[in-house]
Protein backbone atom coordinates (compact mmCIF):
# COMPACT_ATOMS: atom_id res chain seq x y z
CA UNK A 1 0.00 0.00 0.00
CA UNK A 2 2.64 2.13 1.00
CA UNK A 3 4.58 1.44 -2.21
CA UNK A 4 1.43 2.00 -4.27
CA UNK A 5 1.16 5.55 -2.86
CA UNK A 6 4.80 6.31 -3.33
CA UNK A 7 4.31 5.78 -7.13
CA UNK A 8 1.30 7.79 -7.49
CA UNK A 9 2.83 10.53 -5.57
CA UNK A 10 6.21 10.18 -8.30
CA UNK A 11 3.96 10.74 -10.87
CA UNK A 12 2.12 13.69 -9.50
CA UNK A 13 5.64 15.04 -8.76
CA UNK A 14 6.56 14.26 -12.92
CA UNK A 15 3.44 16.11 -13.93
CA UNK A 16 3.86 19.22 -11.21
CA UNK A 17 7.97 19.62 -12.63
CA UNK A 18 6.71 19.06 -16.57
CA UNK A 19 4.08 21.75 -16.14
CA UNK A 20 6.71 24.02 -13.95
CA UNK A 21 8.88 23.15 -17.21
CA UNK A 22 6.69 24.89 -19.60
CA UNK A 23 5.61 27.45 -17.80
CA UNK A 24 9.27 28.36 -17.19
CA UNK A 25 9.82 27.92 -20.82
CA UNK A 26 6.58 29.75 -21.80
CA UNK A 27 7.66 33.13 -19.63
CA UNK A 28 10.77 32.79 -21.30
CA UNK A 29 9.76 33.01 -24.33
CA UNK A 30 7.30 36.14 -24.01
CA UNK A 31 10.17 38.01 -22.17
CA UNK A 32 12.54 37.33 -24.97
CA UNK A 33 9.60 38.69 -27.32
CA UNK A 34 8.63 41.41 -24.80
CA UNK A 35 12.32 42.30 -25.37
CA UNK A 36 12.62 42.14 -28.88
CA UNK A 37 9.32 44.43 -29.55
CA UNK A 38 10.48 46.61 -27.44
CA UNK A 39 13.49 47.00 -28.40
CA UNK A 40 12.85 47.89 -32.05
CA UNK A 41 10.06 50.02 -31.05
CA UNK A 42 12.95 51.98 -29.50
CA UNK A 43 14.90 51.37 -32.80
CA UNK A 44 12.10 52.91 -35.19
CA UNK A 45 11.39 56.03 -32.79
CA UNK A 46 15.15 57.04 -32.90
CA UNK A 47 14.63 56.72 -37.13
CA UNK A 48 12.27 58.82 -37.13
CA UNK A 49 13.49 61.16 -34.80
CA UNK A 50 16.77 61.60 -36.62
CA UNK A 51 14.76 61.55 -40.17
CA UNK A 52 12.75 64.55 -38.63
CA UNK A 53 15.62 66.65 -37.43
CA UNK A 54 17.40 65.88 -40.57
CA UNK A 55 14.32 67.58 -42.72
CA UNK A 56 13.74 70.42 -40.14
CA UNK A 57 18.01 71.45 -40.46
CA UNK A 58 17.32 71.26 -44.53
CA UNK A 59 14.14 73.35 -44.39
CA UNK A 60 16.10 75.84 -41.90
CA UNK A 61 19.22 76.20 -44.64
CA UNK A 62 17.54 76.57 -47.43
CA UNK A 63 15.97 80.38 -47.90
CA UNK A 64 12.11 81.04 -48.35
CA UNK A 65 11.57 82.31 -51.68
CA UNK A 66 8.95 84.26 -52.29
CA UNK A 67 7.44 83.27 -55.29
CA UNK A 68 4.45 85.46 -56.42
CA UNK A 69 0.98 82.88 -57.26
CA UNK A 70 -1.01 83.62 -60.37
CA UNK A 71 -3.73 85.36 -60.10
CA UNK A 72 -6.65 83.17 -59.97
CA UNK A 73 -8.68 85.83 -60.21
CA UNK A 74 -10.84 85.73 -63.99
CA UNK A 75 -13.34 88.26 -64.55
CA UNK A 76 -16.48 87.24 -63.43
CA UNK A 77 -18.99 85.97 -65.96
CA UNK A 78 -21.63 88.79 -67.22
CA UNK A 79 -25.13 88.18 -66.30
CA UNK A 80 -26.61 89.19 -70.13
CA UNK A 81 -27.54 86.32 -71.22
CA UNK A 82 -25.48 84.70 -74.11
CA UNK A 83 -27.83 84.84 -76.82
CA UNK A 84 -28.13 88.51 -76.00
CA UNK A 85 -24.18 89.40 -76.75
CA UNK A 86 -23.32 91.14 -79.67
CA UNK A 87 -20.93 89.28 -82.14
CA UNK A 88 -18.77 90.73 -83.88
CA UNK A 89 -17.76 88.19 -87.37
CA UNK A 90 -14.18 87.84 -87.42
CA UNK A 91 -12.56 89.53 -90.61
CA UNK A 92 -10.09 87.41 -92.57
CA UNK A 93 -6.77 89.11 -93.74
CA UNK A 94 -7.48 88.92 -97.38
CA UNK A 95 -10.62 89.75 -97.35
CA UNK A 96 -9.80 93.57 -96.20
CA UNK A 97 -9.07 93.91 -98.93
CA UNK A 98 -11.68 93.30 -101.06
CA UNK A 99 -15.00 94.90 -98.40
CA UNK A 100 -17.11 97.45 -100.46
CA UNK A 101 -15.57 100.84 -100.11
CA UNK A 102 -18.53 103.05 -98.92
CA UNK A 103 -16.59 106.56 -99.10
CA UNK A 104 -16.32 108.37 -102.92
CA UNK A 105 -13.14 108.03 -103.99
CA UNK A 106 -11.57 110.45 -105.91
CA UNK A 107 -11.10 110.05 -109.41
CA UNK A 108 -7.90 108.49 -111.04
CA UNK A 109 -5.35 111.63 -112.21
CA UNK A 110 -4.38 110.47 -115.61
CA UNK A 111 -1.04 109.67 -116.16
CA UNK A 112 0.49 111.21 -119.44
CA UNK A 113 3.54 109.81 -120.44
CA UNK A 114 6.70 112.32 -121.20
CA UNK A 115 7.04 112.49 -124.98
CA UNK A 116 9.96 111.09 -126.33
CA UNK A 117 13.39 112.90 -127.00
CA UNK A 118 13.77 113.31 -130.59
CA UNK A 119 16.30 111.47 -131.73
CA UNK A 120 19.40 112.97 -133.17
CA UNK A 121 20.02 112.35 -136.53
CA UNK A 122 23.47 112.96 -137.68
CA UNK A 123 24.26 116.39 -139.85
CA UNK A 124 26.38 114.81 -142.11
CA UNK A 125 29.65 113.10 -143.56
CA UNK A 126 33.00 114.64 -142.17
CA UNK A 127 33.38 115.71 -145.57
CA UNK A 128 32.85 115.26 -149.06
CA UNK A 129 34.67 112.78 -151.08
CA UNK A 130 34.97 109.35 -152.47
CA UNK A 131 35.97 106.28 -149.91
CA UNK A 132 39.65 105.55 -150.57
CA UNK A 133 39.77 103.11 -147.57
CA UNK A 134 36.70 101.57 -146.47
CA UNK A 135 36.85 99.90 -142.65
CA UNK A 136 37.95 96.54 -142.60
CA UNK A 137 35.84 95.06 -139.77
CA UNK A 138 38.58 93.24 -138.10
CA UNK A 139 40.17 91.52 -141.70
CA UNK A 140 43.54 92.61 -142.08
CA UNK A 141 44.34 94.95 -145.20
CA UNK A 142 47.51 95.47 -146.76
CA UNK A 143 49.12 99.29 -145.91
CA UNK A 144 49.74 101.04 -148.71
CA UNK A 145 52.36 103.26 -146.47
CA UNK A 146 53.85 100.49 -144.32
CA UNK A 147 53.43 97.63 -146.66
CA UNK A 148 52.17 95.94 -143.36
CA UNK A 149 48.69 93.56 -143.14
CA UNK A 150 47.06 95.23 -140.94
CA UNK A 151 43.27 96.32 -139.59
CA UNK A 152 41.67 99.25 -140.42
CA UNK A 153 39.88 100.57 -138.13
CA UNK A 154 37.99 103.65 -140.32
CA UNK A 155 37.28 105.24 -143.66
CA UNK A 156 39.95 107.65 -145.17
CA UNK A 157 37.34 110.20 -146.96
CA UNK A 158 39.50 111.46 -149.89
CA UNK A 159 39.60 115.57 -149.74
CA UNK A 160 41.78 118.33 -150.41
CA UNK A 161 43.91 119.80 -147.93
CA UNK A 162 42.47 122.81 -145.83
CA UNK A 163 39.00 121.91 -146.89
CA UNK A 164 36.93 122.17 -143.43
CA UNK A 165 36.45 119.16 -141.36
CA UNK A 166 32.55 119.31 -139.34
CA UNK A 167 31.29 116.99 -136.58
CA UNK A 168 29.16 114.25 -137.75
CA UNK A 169 26.13 115.22 -135.04
CA UNK A 170 26.50 117.39 -131.90
CA UNK A 171 28.27 116.69 -129.10
CA UNK A 172 31.16 117.05 -126.72
CA UNK A 173 35.23 117.45 -127.65
CA UNK A 174 36.43 115.07 -125.62
CA UNK A 175 40.10 114.87 -126.71
CA UNK A 176 42.56 116.81 -128.93
CA UNK A 177 45.96 115.08 -129.23
CA UNK A 178 49.06 115.06 -131.76
CA UNK A 179 49.64 111.36 -132.42
CA UNK A 180 53.02 109.79 -133.50
CA UNK A 181 50.86 108.14 -136.47
CA UNK A 182 47.69 109.39 -136.61
CA UNK A 183 48.56 113.56 -136.61
CA UNK A 184 46.46 115.51 -134.93
CA UNK A 185 43.22 113.50 -134.09
CA UNK A 186 39.78 115.36 -132.05
CA UNK A 187 37.31 112.59 -130.52
CA UNK A 188 33.97 113.92 -129.79
CA UNK A 189 31.16 112.69 -127.56
CA UNK A 190 28.03 112.81 -128.67
CA UNK A 191 26.32 111.84 -125.36
CA UNK A 192 24.04 109.18 -126.70
CA UNK A 193 26.39 106.06 -126.69
CA UNK A 194 29.05 106.68 -130.12
CA UNK A 195 32.35 108.30 -130.47
CA UNK A 196 34.01 109.74 -133.46
CA UNK A 197 37.22 110.43 -134.37
CA UNK A 198 39.08 113.02 -136.73
CA UNK A 199 42.67 112.39 -137.77
CA UNK A 200 45.17 113.37 -140.03
CA UNK A 201 44.12 117.27 -139.52
CA UNK A 202 46.23 120.09 -140.08
CA UNK A 203 47.40 122.36 -137.49
CA UNK A 204 44.97 125.07 -136.38
CA UNK A 205 41.86 123.49 -134.56
CA UNK A 206 38.51 125.27 -134.56
CA UNK A 207 37.71 123.75 -131.04
CA UNK A 208 39.23 123.39 -128.06
CA UNK A 209 38.58 119.90 -125.46
CA UNK A 210 35.28 120.76 -123.43
CA UNK A 211 33.63 123.02 -126.28
CA UNK A 212 30.11 121.92 -128.02
CA UNK A 213 30.23 120.51 -131.36
CA UNK A 214 28.15 121.84 -133.94
CA UNK A 215 27.70 120.18 -137.05
CA UNK A 216 27.79 123.53 -139.13
CA UNK A 217 30.61 124.71 -137.54
CA UNK A 218 34.06 123.13 -138.53
CA UNK A 219 36.09 121.69 -136.23
CA UNK A 220 39.40 121.79 -137.98
CA UNK A 221 40.78 121.02 -141.81
CA UNK A 222 42.16 118.23 -143.68
CA UNK A 223 46.05 117.65 -143.54
CA UNK A 224 48.57 115.70 -143.84
CA UNK A 225 49.38 114.81 -140.57
CA UNK A 226 49.32 111.46 -140.32
CA UNK A 227 52.55 109.41 -140.89
CA UNK A 228 51.06 106.06 -141.28
CA UNK A 229 48.98 106.69 -143.99
CA UNK A 230 51.44 109.85 -145.63
CA UNK A 231 51.15 107.29 -148.82
CA UNK A 232 47.44 108.17 -149.74
CA UNK A 233 46.23 111.34 -151.30
CA UNK A 234 45.16 114.17 -148.76
CA UNK A 235 42.49 112.90 -147.19
CA UNK A 236 40.46 112.35 -143.43
CA UNK A 237 40.67 109.29 -141.36
CA UNK A 238 37.60 109.13 -139.62
CA UNK A 239 36.40 106.53 -136.97
CA UNK A 240 33.13 106.27 -135.16
CA UNK A 241 33.07 103.71 -132.08
CA UNK A 242 29.88 102.56 -130.25
CA UNK A 243 30.39 102.10 -126.52
CA UNK A 244 33.67 100.60 -126.59
CA UNK A 245 32.92 98.25 -130.43
CA UNK A 246 34.49 99.88 -133.48
CA UNK A 247 31.40 100.15 -136.57
CA UNK A 248 31.57 100.68 -139.77
CA UNK A 249 30.78 104.99 -140.14
CA UNK A 250 29.32 104.44 -143.33
CA UNK A 251 26.95 101.90 -142.33
CA UNK A 252 26.30 103.71 -139.21
CA UNK A 253 25.45 106.88 -141.31
CA UNK A 254 23.78 104.79 -143.71
CA UNK A 255 21.46 103.52 -141.32
CA UNK A 256 20.38 106.80 -139.74
CA UNK A 257 19.41 108.12 -143.16
CA UNK A 258 22.45 109.67 -144.61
Amino acid sequence: MKKMYSKEAAKKSGKLSFFLVMMLCTAMIGASCWFAYTQTARDITLEIDSITDMNNRIAAAVPETNVPKPETNLPSETTEPRAARAVTPAVKPTEAFTQPVTEPMEPPVEQTAAPAEPVQIPARMPCNGEILQPYSNGELVKSATTGVWQTHNGVDIAAAAGDPVYPMEPGIVTDIEENALWGICIVIDHENGMYSRYCGLAPGLEVSEGDQADPNEPIGYVGNTAEIESALPPHLHFEVRQGEHLVDPVSYLGNLGR
